[in-house]
């Protein structure tokens, strides 16, 4: 029910087309969604879900409650509907896709995405589906120019010889990073259960490669639909983890302990949501904050003048603190001509968080009657 209602409220963000495969020879019913305040300057990730009538509202529901808290970037959401079993089916005789379930193969791939890839500006791309279809996502590891490099499988129905080729490919690595999550449960569900588990333990049969991130999870005990649920916002959740806010924990784990090199700490952060995303992120002021308390603590002098010169070029050059930090820099290395000069200059912009012309007067005036903090 509040699936639903949440799936109601995003009305206006959520067409369906009737789209004519040429691979399939008829039309297939398609779904896409769209974010509020979508913009065709800005890249987003696309989020393809073969299992539409039972994953759409859950994925778009997902992602607009994760990105409500900054931890995943706005995404375009594409639902394929109305999937006979014979066009997702891998029989365990074949091993592969044949007849109908290779010309969908061949349709998401080279029809659906680049129709996709035309209307909207596409960064990272993932695919996600269930049962069947959450096993016929895993063809598209191993074509010779991979469309995806996402990769969510819930209670796949598996074919456990196959998980050698699979697991060649994890190993083998490529160019850009690739997620994989794979999640299954036994309840009502203990033969697909079984032979999953035996295609889980050939596909990790060799270590996966530092490009692949490979994640999964054995939810036994737990109703499938249940299982699907959770591992769905399990999987959004890892996937994107790079893209959270810096937190408490993520600060006195990875920050905290460092000596040096603080600074680029942070700017590893977003040239990683870049590059695994194609999205290129304002830096949070709460990131900010957290790099320049870190500085603090390590006295890491020179990360805080390349932070000084990260905020002016990335989007709080008209506030005063790229001046701020450049001026306490000058300070803590004993310049005290520049850093008073440049706490002046800081007095004349806009104030940001804690740095208010109340804090730069109180330095001002310290650096002028002789203190040295």
């Amino acid at each position: 029910m509040v699936a639903l209602w949440a799936f109601q409220s995003i009305f206006a963000q959520y067409t369906t087309e009737s789209f004519s495969s040429a691979k399939m020879g008829k039309k297939q019913k398609i779904g896409i969604y769209k974010p509020e305040k979508y913009s065709d300057k800005q890249t987003y990730p696309l989020l393809v879900v073969l299992s539409g009538e039972t994953l759409m509202e859950s994925v778009i529901s997902m992602v607009r409650y994760y990105e409500q808290f900054d931890e995943m970037p706005k995404c375009i959401v594409v639902g394929v509907f109305d999937v006979p079993l014979e066009d997702i089916a891998i029989t365990e005789e074949v091993g592969r896709p044949i007849n109908e379930s290779a010309r969908f193969f061949e349709f998401v791939s080279t029809e659906l995405v680049p129709y996709i890839e035309g209307k909207f500006p596409i960064g990272m791309k993932a695919i996600i589906g269930s049962e069947q279809a959450g096993f016929l996502l895993n063809y598209y590891m191993i074509s010779p120019k991979p469309v995806f490099n996402t990769y969510i499988s819930l209670n796949p129905v598996t074919v456990p010889r196959m998980g050698d080729q699979f697991a060649a490919v994890l190993t083998e690595g490529t160019a850009k990073r690739t997620f994989y999550y794979m999640a299954t449960s036994d309840v009502e569900n203990k033969l697909n259960y079984d032979t999953a588990l035996r295609f889980e333990k050939s596909l990790r049969s060799t270590p996966a490669h530092e490009s692949v991130e490979y994640h999964f999870v054995d939810m036994k005990g737990q109703s499938v639909n249940a299982a699907k649920i959770e591992a769905l916002a399990q999987a959004l959740d890892l996937c994107f983890d790079v893209y959270k806010p810096i937190g408490a924990k993520e600060f006195k784990t990875k920050m905290e302990t460092l000596s040096t090199g603080v600074f680029e700490y942070l700017e590893e952060k977003y040239n990683t949501i870049e590059k695994y995303f194609g999205i290129k992120k304002k830096p949070l002021l709460n990131d900010i904050m957290a790099d320049y308390t870190a500085i603090n603590s390590t006295a890491d002098w020179e990360s805080l003048k390349k932070l000084s010169k990260y905020v002016e070029d990335n989007g709080y050059g008209k506030t005063a603190m790229p001046q701020f930090f450049m001026a306490e820099y000058y300070e803590k290395t004993s310049d005290y001509k520049k850093a008073l000069k440049t706490y002046q200059k800081a007095y004349t912009q806009a104030n940001i968080d804690f740095i208010t012309g109340d804090l730069i007067t109180e330095r001002i005036n310290r650096l002028k009657s002789g203190g040295k903090k």
